[in-house]
């Protein structure tokens, strides 16, 4: 007897082939029976690549665990079965089914209902999956059992086949400008977006193994965030290239030039000589960085994704390509639309984007020009008459919309929100979700979480190293690392996340919501935030009474950052405990950023000075200025310089007077931060800021002290 689920998906298969486009099936049933279902399909197409991610593999699958989905990017399968059953994981599924070429089958197992461990506390996140599974092409027990295939029902159309004509078109031309890159006029970067499955990476390695075939001795470097990013790129360049030299999996030799990876952070340290510079993913690398690559290398091309777990929004875009425009006027940015992957209108890209709130292009409300200037400046009444909501859950089920329109937000401002951030929000009552509307319009939000409220057993585990528990981040590095049992006994929120819509930057809605968020607050004690550290971040939270209290020594991996943590207090009992940290932090600074920071970026080094008063003596003022005449040494002088460094740095403290002096603007140059504050040697100088030798770097340094000395004056 012929099995009608096989043929069911047979036929759907054939319908897939045709039309070049990804459906998905989900399987409804005991699992003996979905067990049975997927087998007996797998038996017939074991012809074609079959990938699986969770469970217990199939036969003649290619498996990997349901975290570890990002295994699978850089290739390609005709089937992915995901089991979901015991376990899920949104980035892993999202990165696996990248992997599912046009004509390709996804063949879902969904989560067990009767599981609460997968459930969650709350089982929003279940809610929102079986929604979501639901719009897939259902198979059921009961349907086989009937021998009526409800899923039959909703057999896609047979589209007109267009013989795939122009699938490569686009390709073709991103190629031909890496290539302009490489033959035009120096310090004319080109920016490459794409959504994913639209060939972006290829792009690069063919570009790459093109130029190494047609000029001798080029040298090429790729940079990106993660060596799996750049996969991909070294897989299409070594297919093309003939007879190379294959150094290891990120380096190749061919006619004496080569294509090799270097990561940003050494790439900046080391400055490896390069006739072009490819830097993947660029969204994920601070732009600080980006800005500095630009600055040494005057051939480069930026690719980043646009949508998907990887992607960055339109952020990236907005902000880095406005510095483009200022500082390299003649860059160039395309975008690769057309899929490779797949046909257009795939289906479970639609799918995708739509379960995980991938997609930035909400469309605006009818808000006009004039009610965005009317917002003015926050400090006034402008705002008085909108509120600070906090979404539910529930509502969110309800009103997917909301939940679109603030997660939007998230995708534009923040490279690593992801769709685990989806799931997580959704499944743990400890994580909130703020945003404030005007007209239908989210202009800006917040995800905020609890922590604290630790007992003194745990936090006394938590300071010997034998205890991390997971969701309290800012309370568990404050216990284990500066030893504040305080922090971690204390109530706190920590903002995870906060975004504003690009339209109304600018206006201060992240400080009118961060000074609601801590009015409205009666159950923390604290408000905490970690990140990514970049000045105009810290200069933000500076500027909203968020003190430093911590930096880590090891960049992030993925932002390539040293993360900053930073706290404010909201009552009484926080202030005094917040204060010795604060003060802690400040005492400690400039050892660190002279020791194991030494390598910390010039900009962060300055927005995380201490603003604590230094006295600083006449005579130590008469020293600097003979110094200045060419008179006794630096090492007589350096501690001198580094305390009116301080002191220029504390003319921001509210109500600050010095007691013998009045600094006015900043005259603090970068050579003084670098030299006096991280105590470099002259030659680390030199190179630094590019300055000819040892004498012209004195001279240089000499003036910069004069003119910091020369904006003190007497009172």
């Amino acid at each position: 007897m012929t099995n009608p689920t096989n043929t069911f998906l047979h036929t759907l298969s054939d319908i897939a082939d045709h039309n070049d486009h990804r459906y998905g099936v989900v399987f409804n049933g005991d699992l003996d029976w979905q067990n049975t279902s997927i087998s007996t399909f797998l038996q017939d197409a074991k012809s074609q690549t079959i990938f699986q991610l969770g469970g217990v593999p199939f036969d003649g699958v290619t498996h990997a665990s349901v975290k570890k989905g990002q295994q699978l990017l850089g290739r390609e399968c005709h089937v992915l079965v995901c089991d979901f059953r015991e376990q899920f994981d949104a980035n892993g599924f999202s990165a696996a089914l990248g992997s599912l070429i046009g004509s390709g089958l996804l063949l879902v197992l969904p989560p067990s209902v009767d599981k609460p461990e997968f459930n969650g506390s709350s089982g929003f996140g279940q809610r929102w999956l079986k929604g979501h599974f639901d719009k897939l092409i259902p198979v059921s027990q009961s349907d086989e059992a009937s021998g009526v295939m409800q899923g039959a029902s909703l057999f896609p159309p047979k589209l007109d086949r267009k013989n795939g004509i122009g699938r490569f078109e686009q390709q073709n031309t991103a190629i031909e400008l890496v290539k302009k890159v490489m033959f035009g006029r120096r310090k004319r970067p080109l920016i490459l977006t794409a959504d994913r499955g639209r060939g972006k990476s290829s792009t690069l390695g063919i570009a790459a193994s093109q130029l190494l075939v047609e000029r001798h001795g080029l040298n090429i470097i790729v940079t990106a965030p993660t060596v799996r990013a750049i996969e991909p790129v070294f897989s299409h360049a070594l297919q093309r290239l003939d007879a190379c030299e294959l150094i290891n999996a990120t380096h190749i030799r061919y006619q004496g030039g080569s294509l090799r990876f270097v990561a940003p952070d050494e790439l900046l340290k080391s400055k490896p000589d390069c006739d072009l510079l490819l830097v993947d993913e660029a969204a994920a690398i601070p732009i600080p960085m980006l800005k500095s690559m630009a600055g040494i290398y005057h051939r480069l091309v930026f690719s980043t994704t646009v949508h998907g777990y990887e992607g960055s929004g339109r952020g990236f875009g907005i902000k880095f390509e406005a510095w483009l425009s200022e500082h390299r006027p003649g860059w160039k940015g395309y975008k690769l639309e057309q899929p490779i992957r797949w046909n257009n209108d795939d289906p479970l890209e639609c799918w995708l984007f739509d379960c995980f709130l991938l997609s930035n292009d909400v469309p605006p409300s009818d808000l006009v020009a004039s009610d965005i200037a009317n917002l003015g400046d926050v400090s006034g009444d402008a705002m008085s008459h909108l509120n600070l909501i906090t979404l539910s859950k529930a509502d969110c089920l309800i009103n997917p919309v909301k939940l679109q329109q603030c997660f939007s937000l998230l995708v534009d401002a923040h490279y690593q929100t992801s769709p685990n951030d989806l799931m997580q929000f959704l499944d743990n009552p400890a994580i909130h979700l703020y945003a404030v509307w005007l007209q239908g319009e989210c202009l800006g939000c917040m995800l905020v979480t609890e922590e604290g409220g630790l007992d003194k057993d745990l936090i006394a585990q938590i300071q010997i190293g034998k205890r991390r528990p997971q969701g309290h981040l800012a309370p568990v590095l404050l216990a284990n690392q500066l030893g504040c049992r305080e922090a971690a006994t204390s109530r706190c929120l920590r903002v995870m996340r906060i975004a504003v819509s690009t339209r109304h930057q600018g206006l201060g809605i992240g400080r009118w919501m961060l000074a609601k968020l801590s009015e409205q607050t009666s159950q923390a004690d604290y408000l905490a935030t970690s990140f990514g550290a970049t000045s105009e971040l810290i200069s933000f939270w500076r500027d909203n009474d968020f003190v430093p209290v911590h930096i880590g020594h090891q960049r992030d991996q993925a932002s390539g950052c040293h993360s900053v943590l930073m706290v404010k207090p909201l009552h009484g009992n926080a202030r005094d405990w917040i204060k010795q940290l604060q003060s802690h932090f400040e005492n400690s600074y400039c050892f660190l950023v002279s020791g194991s920071l030494s390598s910390l970026e010039v900009d962060i080094v300055r927005a995380l000075l201490p603003k604590s008063v230094c006295a600083v003596s006449e005579l130590e003022i008469q020293l600097v200025r003979n110094y200045v005449e060419g008179g006794n040494s630096y090492d007589s002088i350096g501690f001198s310089v580094l305390k009116l460094i301080l002191l220029d740095n504390a003319r921001d403290s509210v109500g600050f007077q010095a007691p013998s002096f009045r600094v006015q603007d900043s005259a603090v140059s970068d050579l003084l931060i670098a030299k006096v504050v991280q105590q470099k040697e002259w030659g680390t100088c030199i190179d630094q800021f590019n300055l000819v030798g040892r004498k012209q770097a004195e001279i240089q340094f000499r003036q910069n002290i004069d003119f910091l000395v020369s904006n003190l004056h007497c009172k």
